[in-house]
């Protein structure tokens, strides 16, 4: 048997218990689930010998959203690990294109460019890259995150959120985290001198 209050049920005086906290996923205050789980251990004593056991509503809905967020929670995992991996990938890119156009750098520094000219071009390109896979990534996101809502909770009456920190920690701690893993190689084609447009390829 469910065991259920009303949102201004409250419980007595004299009943106390540190185990229930003020966090509820039904939305009911702290009062509310005092006085349920009061009436579930009132109800418990005479109802266990019959075979019936008592149990609170919210109790077992906060049960499944732990096991929600804890799926959720592999999920953001495997996602940080595929966002590291990408990552990775850029700063690799970026030492074999430094590697295979030294000649067109040595040239371009014959021409006049400066080193931060050559810095920032560099980090004009990794920045494209990297700003535009994360954009996609977050709009694909979106996307699925607004599919679910509306195929499992608009019927319900939740209402529709995002969570924006997260989003710009992943975006703006992505594209910090491609500009370190690009400054070493972007520093050596900085130091490529004029001197290389006349080296053999």
């Amino acid at each position: 048997m469910y065991v259920s209050v009303s949102d201004d049920a409250k419980p007595s005086a004299s009943y106390q218990d540190d185990s229930v906290s003020d966090f509820s996923p039904t939305g009911k205050n702290k009062d509310a689930r005092l006085a349920a789980a009061e009436l579930e251990s009132e109800l418990s004593p005479l109802l266990n010998a019959k075979g019936v056991q008592v149990s609170v509503i919210s109790d077992e809905v906060m049960l499944l959203q732990s096991l929600v967020l804890a799926l959720l929670g592999i999920f953001e995992g495997y996602l940080a690990l595929g966002l590291i991996v990408g990552i990775a990938g850029i700063g690799v890119v970026t030492v074999r294109s430094v590697s295979e156009r030294t000649k067109s750098i040595g040239i371009l520094r014959a021409l006049g460019y400066r080193k931060n000219m050559v810095i920032l071009s560099f980090l004009i390109e990794v920045s494209w890259v990297s700003v535009l896979g994360m954009l996609n990534g977050i709009l694909v996101a979106v996307g699925f995150h607004r599919a679910l809502y509306t195929a499992f909770w608009k019927d319900q009456g939740a209402s529709f959120s995002l969570p924006m920190e997260s989003i710009l920690l992943v975006f703006f701690g992505g594209w910090l985290l491609v500009l370190l893993a690009t400054f070493v190689p972007i520093q050596k084609a900085a130091k490529i001198p004029a001197s290389a447009a006349l080296r053999e390829s």
